[in-house]
Order: structure tokens, then C-alpha cells, then sequence
């Protein structure tokens, strides 16, 4: 995938999974990459399943009893990163809704960064990117995408955030800008802040598949 589009820096997932942002001296500690693999651990734990993609890339398949969670700390800078982009390569094997990333409040309540995939309906799906401002009580939709199914397909799309701006991408290219409001104070993340990959432990039932 072309990194022409992206803001400055990143964060590396795999089923395949992707998140950007700028460089600060307050962030010198974190690296503007982290792999799928530090997430899951190498090699993954038996409920998750390494596989190859077309390209001969590795992906992972994700058991409905895989666990994910890590302390979101652990990798990313606080306050978060305000501009950023998550970059996915997938193929769903049902018509189910699936969260296929997500940062947690500590009591894993709400999602205050995530994205989610729709059931498939009428042979379409959403791809729904959740930005939770501290405090709030419940998980906001920031922008939400229709776009044909997903299913038995290895797909690309990247979600790209910069200022007040949430830019869906599929194959590299702008599938529709959303423009969103959001508070100019910084994401704080707390201590206990859940970091998932294909689910967003208690904040939300609907595990990636």
C-alpha cells in the first residue's frame, strides 16, 4: 500500500491493520510503528492462526476465544495521537458485525479510538470509526462508510484522521470524506486502557471473523 496519503507516522497491525500520526518530543519514547506482532506475540497464542494473504504477506485468523487485550500504554504515547490513520488488510469470513480494532477506557465501557465492521445487509456493509472524547458516557460514531461487502475477499482500506476531517481509503484511493466535531483538548488515555485487535473486550460484544 502506498503511504502517499498518510499523516506523519505510524501504527503497524496485521489481519493487516495500520495507525499514523506525527512525530513530538513528548513522544520520543514511542516508536511511530508497532506491528500486529507485538500486539499478538510471535508466535501468537493457539486461539490465533498465522496464514498468508494474496501477496504472500502473513495475516492472522482470530478464534472467537482469542485474546488480544494488552494495557493500551504499553504502545501508544498519552495524550494520543490527534492526527493519525489505521490501515487494514481483511477478508471477513461471515456476514457478522466485527470490531477489528480498538482503544478501551480502563473499564472497557466505551471505544474511545476504534473501527468496526456492519453485519452485511442487502449485500452492502458500514465501516463504522468510533472517536469517544474522554468522559463521555457511551461510544460515538465519528463517521460511518457503506460500502459493498466485504465477505471471502481480501480487502484494503485505511481510515485517515487530521484535524476535523475522517477520510475513508480503499486500494489507496478516497472512497468519501466525513467531516466530524471533536474537542480541541488532547486524548488523555488512562493508566488501564485496553489496546485490542479483532475485538474491544467489554466495550463491545462483536468480535472480528
Amino acid at each position: 500500500m502506498r503511504a502517499r496519503w498518510l499523516p506523519r507516522g505510524l501504527l503497524l497491525l496485521g489481519l493487516f491493520v495500520l495507525l499514523a500520526a506525527p512525530a513530538s518530543p513528548q513522544r520520543e519514547n514511542f516508536s511511530t510503528e508497532v506491528g500486529l506482532i507485538e500486539l499478538i506475540g510471535d508466535p501468537p497464542p493457539d486461539q490465533i492462526t498465522k496464514v498468508y494473504g494474496p501477496d504472500n504477506s502473513p495475516g492472522y485468523v482470530f478464534g472467537l476465544d482469542a485474546n488480544t487485550g494488552q494495557v493500551a500504554r504499553y504502545h501508544l504515547p498519552s495524550p494520543f495521537y490527534r492526527d493519525f490513520s489505521l490501515l487494514f488488510h481483511v477478508q471477513p469470513t461471515t456476514d457478522k458485525a466485527g470490531v477489528l480494532f480498538a482503544i478501551t477506557d480502563a473499564s472497557q465501557s466505551i471505544i474511545y479510538v476504534g473501527v468496526k465492521l456492519s453485519e452485511v445487509k442487502d449485500g452492502k456493509q458500514q465501516i463504522i470509526f468510533y472517536y469517544t472524547e474522554p468522559g463521555s458516557q457511551n461510544s460515538y460514531a465519528a463517521a460511518t462508510f457503506t460500502v459493498p461487502s466485504l465477505m471471502n475477499q481480501w480487502t484494503r482500506f485505511a481510515i485517515s484522521v487530521e484535524d476535523e476531517e475522517v477520510v475513508l481509503y480503499m486500494d489507496c484511493e478516497v472512497f468519501e470524506r466525513v467531516h466530524f466535531e471533536r474537542s480541541p483538548d488532547e486524548m488523555d488515555l488512562e493508566d488501564g486502557s485496553g489496546l485490542f485487535v479483532a475485538q474491544a473486550g467489554g466495550a463491545d460484544p462483536d468480535k472480528y471473523q
